[in-house]
C-alpha cells in the first residue's frame, strides 16, 4: 500500500504540473478535448487530424504510465487510470 500512494503522489505531481502553452491544454481550453472519468482524454465531435493524433498520443502515454504504475502495485489498469481522472479533478 505504501507503494501504491507513492507512486499516487508522483502521478499527481506530474498531473499538476504546469502545462505551458502545451497542445493537450490548448485543445482543452479550446473545447477540442475533454478529460473522462476513465482516466483517458477524448476528441469533440468531428475531430481534425492533428487533434485525433493528440488524443492518441496522450492516451498510449497515460496507458503506459497507469500501466507501470498498476503493475508495480499489483491493481489494475483501470484502478490506476480512474484514480488519475478523480485527482485531476480537485
Amino acid at each position: 500500500m505504501r507503494t501504491f500512494t507513492s507512486s499516487m503522489v508522483l502521478l499527481a505531481a506530474l498531473i499538476s504540473m504546469p502545462l505551458q502553452a502545451s497542445p493537450l491544454s490548448d485543445a482543452r481550453a479550446a473545447g477540442k478535448v475533454t478529460e473522462e472519468p476513465s482516466g483517458y482524454v477524448k476528441a469533440t465531435a468531428n475531430p481534425s487530424p492533428g487533434i485525433a493524433a493528440l488524443v492518441t498520443d496522450v492516451n498510449k502515454r497515460r496507458r503506459e504510465a497507469y500501466s507501470r504504475i498498476a503493475k508495480k502495485n499489483g491493481i489494475s489498469v483501470n484502478q490506476v487510470a480512474k484514480e488519475s481522472y478523480v485527482r485531476r479533478k480537485k
